[in-house]
């Protein structure tokens, strides 16, 4: 078990007992799970190759949540979008807050409004909302 660890392991210097004791645990997981998946599936990944696959598989699901995010930075949001992790929020979905500045007006009117636009989500006071029938909005 230490000879398959020492190559590639999680563990760093550390005083805190608790954090030793998480890497050792994440150590003998990845081996375990290596020969699990080496005896049922045949393969002939490297420990290297293996150890990246799980490591990209258990960031998986925290990346595809981080990509929902609104608030978070514009470099972060592209590095996402590069890695195939884009937004799954609908475009009506993404405002959750009750009120904003019209975003067609001047700041110095400084128009509060909760209407929303539905194709691209932005706040628009009364003076910039077309109202249109269903009739009229489904032939544009």
């Amino acid at each position: 078990m230490d000879r398959m660890t020492e190559n590639y392991t999680v563990a760093r210097r550390s005083n805190r007992w608790p954090l030793t004791v998480f890497y050792s645990i994440l150590n003998i997981g990845a081996v375990n799970a290596q020969v699990i998946y080496h005896e049922n599936s045949q393969s002939k990944y490297t420990r290297l190759q293996f150890l990246k696959i799980l490591a990209k598989q258990f960031m998986d699901e925290q990346l595809k949540y981080r990509a929902t995010i609104l608030s978070l930075p514009k470099n972060i949001k592209t590095r996402l979008n590069i890695y195939g992790y884009k937004s799954t929020l609908q475009v009506g979905e993404q405002r959750v807050r009750a009120s904003g500045r019209c975003q067609f007006c001047d700041r110095q009117r400084d128009r509060k409004t909760t209407k929303v636009c539905t194709n691209c989500a932005k706040l628009i006071c009364r003076d910039h909302l077309v109202e249109e029938c269903l009739e009229c909005f489904s032939e544009m």
